[in-house]
């Protein structure tokens, strides 16, 4: 006969010390482990406290509690339910058979019993048992995997519907800048197509010259919109890199002096400079660095009042530029603050196209550079943007 492995341990339960000597004998010579209890009673107390226990044989003539009220108890309780149980009996009627089964037990074995046909049925239940745990795990490992599945798949749902959503909100978004492209472009063009036409059939060198005035600010208004909506695209659908390089803020007020000296001339603007703006440096790429500084300084003259002072500041702490424009044009809306960062959500009358797209576009070019912006309205009139750029020990070339 094959050895049974040392993990299995058997419960012997009778009243009689020279069946349990000879039960114990087969059992241990089979390489069981084999545990003894006298009666049903102990035998309950045995199998709650060792729980280690795969099968019982089970006498059913007993004192305190005999064979059948044992096995019953065991049924009701959730930790030994699984347990099989051999009786062992000499009552070999059938309706005693049948008591046997009807309180839980999986098999009999006569007295006086073989020793074979005892091995054999207990490896038979115990084979059928460790079966039967398998499988529990088996099932167990299941319901797990199922459940880990299940949340994968939510989590998958979750992302698809917000994949969805922003699929929705894109095309929605195309169609308002489609519209306000198209708006933006018309506008411009009917002006140089109007100043054509007059100048197909005037000469007055005077007028002439009047007129090439406007159709040049037509020209450049068309040329500003189209750069500016061909980078927001960049930006947006991340198909620009970043060349980036150490920029002194210096430099970059002197750029946007330079490219809006005639406005802030025409439009007797006071500009105050704040902050040791010589020294401190911004990380990032010249190029949309110094359009990102324009675009606010353009914002600037154009909604504020003549004479009105603009003062840029720059300060530098916890590792962070703080760069920020203060004009005392008109304040924002509520509306308008709270979608401010939200490209081509705007729909504040106050706001007008070319601004909303200069305002995108800034903050496109922070998110590029991983820094942030900020609006508020000031308590005494105009706004403040900040821009927030983080120092990098090291440049770096995205």
């Amino acid at each position: 006969m094959n050895e049974i492995p040392k993990d299995f341990k058997v419960l012997a339960v009778d009243d009689n010390p020279k069946n349990i000597q000879v039960i114990g004998s087969i059992l241990m010579e089979a390489n069981y482990e084999v545990g003894f209890a006298m009666d049903g009673k102990q035998a309950l107390e045995l199998l709650t406290e060792s729980k280690d226990y795969d099968l019982v044989l089970l006498d059913v003539n007993m004192p305190v509690m005999n064979g059948f009220e044992a096995c019953k108890a065991m049924r009701n309780n959730e930790a030994l339910r699984e347990i099989p149980v051999i009786f062992l009996t000499a009552l070999n009627e059938p309706e005693n058979i049948l008591t046997g089964f009807d309180v839980g037990g999986q098999d009999y074995v006569s007295k006086p019993f073989n020793s074979k046909e005892l091995l054999s049925r207990v490896k038979t239940h115990l084979d059928l048992k460790r079966s039967k745990d398998q499988l529990k795990m088996v099932n167990q490992w299941l319901e797990i995997k199922v459940k880990e599945r299940t949340q994968d798949l939510q989590k998958a749902n979750g992302e698809l519907e917000i994949a969805n959503n922003e699929l929705i909100f894109l095309d929605k978004a195309k169609g308002e800048f489609l519209e306000k492209l198209s708006h933006e472009i018309r506008a411009p063009l009917a002006g140089i197509m109007g100043f054509i036409s007059v100048l197909q059939n005037e000469m007055n060198p005077n007028e002439l010259l009047e007129l090439l005035k406007y159709l040049d600010v037509s020209a450049a208004r068309l040329e500003r919109f189209t750069t500016t909506s061909l980078l927001i695209t960049e930006l947006r659908t991340k198909t620009t890199s970043l060349n980036r390089e150490s920029v002194k803020v210096d430099d970059l007020i002197e750029f946007v002096s330079q490219r809006q000296s005639d406005q802030i001339e025409l439009r007797n603007m006071t500009v105050v400079i704040e902050g040791a703006v010589d020294t401190i440096t911004i990380n990032g790429e010249r190029n949309l660095l110094e359009i990102c500084f324009e675009s606010l300084v353009d914002n600037a003259l154009k909604y504020s009042p003549n004479g009105s002072k603009m003062t840029f500041s720059t300060v530098q702490n916890n590792g962070e530029v703080i760069c920020s424009f203060t004009d005392q044009g008109r304040k924002f809306s509520p509306e308008t603050l709270t979608k401010i960062y939200e490209l081509l959500l705007l729909k504040d009358k106050h706001f007008e196209d070319n601004e909303a797209l200069d305002i995108a576009l800034v903050n496109l070019i922070m998110n590029a550079h991983l820094g942030k912006m900020e609006v508020a309205d000031n308590e005494v009139g105009g706004s403040t943007i900040r821009l927030i750029f983080p120092v990098f020990s090291s440049i770096n070339k995205n």
